[in-house]
């Protein structure tokens, strides 16, 4: 049975529609874990097991996201997903992973996720995204994303798309 957002105590706080310093920087805590990760394994050995997917439940893991990669990346799937990253995109606590992702995620960040998630099948690296979209009620939304590229084993032709992704809403200047 999938966890309900009301099971994580730790989320309190977290669902302004602002976001605090600590989201802003969800991007810059993966990339120092995927840092750890490599050093442990190394860069080519990263899979699906040494992320640690159980812990998906975890506060960690909260803007967090991994998408099967499709070599057509508009064919992509949100496989994982943290309750503050559905949340934060409006989407359900629980992907649907018979759609592409890109008739999931809010038209504004699309082309976002392609892009990433292109960079990081081609050059099979971190790839870190920010910038700052258009919203409809005229505010502005920034945002920073990371895509890190994880195999099912080593040197593996599947790719995922790991990732941490953050926003927050300002009036335009």
């Amino acid at each position: 049975m999938a966890a309900e957002t009301s099971d994580f105590s730790w989320i309190e706080g977290w669902e302004t529609a602002e976001s605090s310093g600590r989201d802003r920087r969800e991007a810059e805590r993966l990339l120092a874990y995927w840092e750890r990760k490599a050093q442990e394994f190394g860069e080519e050995n990263i899979t699906i097991a040494s992320i640690d997917i159980g812990n998906m439940n975890t506060r960690e893991w909260s803007n967090r996201f991994l998408i099967s990669v499709d070599p057509v990346v508009e064919r992509s799937a949100l496989l994982l997903y943290g309750p503050r990253f559905a949340k934060t995109l409006s989407l359900p606590e629980q992907p649907r992973m018979d759609l592409p992702m890109m008739r999931q995620l809010p038209n504004r960040y699309a082309s976002v996720f392609l892009q990433g998630c292109g960079e990081a099948l081609r050059q099979m690296q971190a790839v870190r995204l920010e910038g700052e979209v258009e919203r409809y009620d005229d505010r502005l939304e920034q945002y920073r994303v990371v895509f890190v590229p994880v195999g099912v084993k080593p040197n593996s032709l599947t790719c995922f798309a790991f990732g941490a992704f953050s926003n927050r809403v300002i009036d335009r200047p």
